[in-house]
């Protein structure tokens, strides 16, 4: 059995990663014309600002 540290880091983890899940998902409607690479792309370009982004702390 994980500790209780461990639980609530897994489900950060777990957090972040439907967070970017949706985010992926939300591209494809406003950009219907952008190949797996362009939304990719704007995807990693999110992530890059989101961990510059030091008022969200």
């Amino acid at each position: 059995m994980d500790s209780p540290e461990a639980q609530r880091f897994r489900l950060a983890v777990e957090m972040a990663d439907l967070g970017i899940h949706l985010y992926r998902q939300r591209m494809r409607p406003e950009h219907p014309g952008a190949s797996d690479e362009q939304v990719e792309a704007r995807v990693q370009g999110w992530l890059m600002r989101r961990a510059g982004d030091y008022s969200a702390r």
